[in-house]
């Protein structure tokens, strides 16, 4: 096994595309795609010998090889929507990413593909965020593309949709240092989820990027996010928690973040808001407190004296290195342990991460608002608990209700009044409203 920094030179077209069929092929995930790559050297080499890994490991499920046609199709489809396919080895492949254990065989970019190699931070937070904790990721996120990092989050409602408007409204500003942002969702580059971010996912690919592990078409599974988040955190030189609960899939992200060497970052709340226990136990842990991009800067740096991600990336001699003479020259233990590996991998469960696979957010065919959506889970059912879930223990004005809920002012003053009424909400000063503590 090879450790350097430098890039790799392009890879023979027939070696990426059995690398393709190797990662797509049954029971190979990520980790079990490395270890075949360093006991056999390339991915063609590889596929040979699986018929009798597979015959001396005594697997009850079989591992079925993807088809040469199927990986020519799957690749096709993505050139079709202009999504190019980023695989481990290429120039593209991004050091950090290439450097945490399971890192992604390979994925597709629907955007500027260069923007991956530039130093990244990754925002994450809760779904059913406060509007307080929008506006304060959307501040924030606008403040690190003007100082020249990508922000990396994974498009979902809440605070991820703020940071990427945020970096959205830096990038835009005619300055050349400037960052862009980066989404990495669950499903196909070109599915849309949720419904409302069809506006930001389009603006994303224009100015910046969106890319996927799956193939294009495939709508977002529940099992897919904790495999997304890695993703998040392995590109990034830190991550950063904005409002989440004890259960929620950021904190897996902060953990793998914390696993994978990246520095962690969380904004503290009241500990009387549900969506402050995260960050607030995240603090607890050794988590470094942030409430402004100072406390970032003073330990990350600059994004100009970041040139790239300081870490090894793996390549493997796949023209000149021979074959195992008749299969039997590799370590089947160190393979097996791979397949164990991705089996408790893929096993992950993140339980804030759900989503509605009955409906395909691909056929949607609208637009969003032109705001960043703080819509919960609810897809606005309910608009008490959408006003409710906007709120928390730092007073909001109500104009600010208005702009961010979509909702009219008539409407919005009756479901305050009975919020008030029920002794969930109180007023303040200057037509501001906040929840009253539990």
């Amino acid at each position: 096994m090879n450790l350097h920094t430098s890039q790799p030179s392009r890879l023979p077209q027939s070696e990426r595309l059995a690398r393709v069929r190797l990662a797509r092929s049954s029971q190979i995930g990520p980790v079990t795609f490395r270890r075949l790559l360093e006991q056999f050297g390339s991915a063609r080499t590889a596929i040979d010998a699986l018929p009798d890994i597979a015959r001396k490991s005594g697997a009850k499920r079989p591992i079925v090889i993807a088809t040469r046609q199927d990986t020519i199709a799957e690749i096709e489809s993505a050139l079709a929507l202009s999504a190019k396919p980023v695989i481990w080895g290429d120039p593209e492949y991004p050091t950090a990413l290439a450097a945490i254990e399971d890192a992604p065989p390979y994925f597709y970019v629907l955007g500027d593909v260069s923007l991956l190699s530039r130093p990244n931070i990754g925002i994450v937070g809760a779904r059913n965020a406060s509007l307080g904790g929008c506006q304060f990721a959307r501040g924030l996120a606008r403040e690190l593309t003007q100082a020249g990092y990508n922000v990396v989050s994974g498009l979902a409602r809440g605070i991820d949709g703020a940071a990427h408007q945020g970096a959205l409204d830096a990038s835009l500003a005619p300055v050349g240092t400037n960052g862009a942002t980066i989404a990495v969702v669950a499903g196909g580059v070109d599915v849309i989820y949720p419904r409302e971010h069809a506006d930001l996912h389009q603006r994303i690919t224009q100015s910046g990027c969106v890319i996927s592990e799956m193939p294009p078409g495939l709508k977002p599974q529940a099992r897919h996010f904790p495999r997304r988040n890695r993703i998040i955190s392995g590109l990034a030189q830190g991550i950063i928690v904005i409002e989440a609960g004890r259960n929620s899939g950021s904190l897996i992200t902060a953990r793998m973040a914390a696993e994978q060497g990246r520095d962690v970052f969380a904004v503290p709340g009241s500990p009387t808001d549900p969506r402050a226990a995260g960050p607030n136990s995240l603090i607890r842990d050794g988590a470094i407190l942030c409430d402004s991009i100072d406390a970032i800067l003073n330990v990350i740096g600059h994004a100009n004296t970041i040139s790239q991600f300081d870490a090894p990336s793996q390549t493997f001699n796949d023209e000149t290195r021979p074959p195992p003479a008749n299969n039997t020259a590799y370590n089947l233990d160190v393979i097996l342990e791979g397949l164990m590996r991705d089996r408790t991998f893929e096993n992950t469960n993140n339980t804030d991460d759900h989503v509605q696979t009955t409906i395909n957010p691909a056929q949607t065919g609208g637009s969003g608002p032109a705001s960043y959506s703080v819509a919960t889970g609810t897809d606005g059912n309910d608009p008490g608990q959408t006003l409710y879930d906007l709120l928390s223990s730092a007073p909001i004005a109500i104009d600010s209700l208005i702009r961010a809920s979509n909702l009219p002012a008539s409407t919005i003053s009756t479901l305050l009044i009975e919020l008030e009424l029920s002794g969930r909400v109180e007023r303040h000063p200057g037509n501001r409203v906040s929840r009253i503590a539990n």
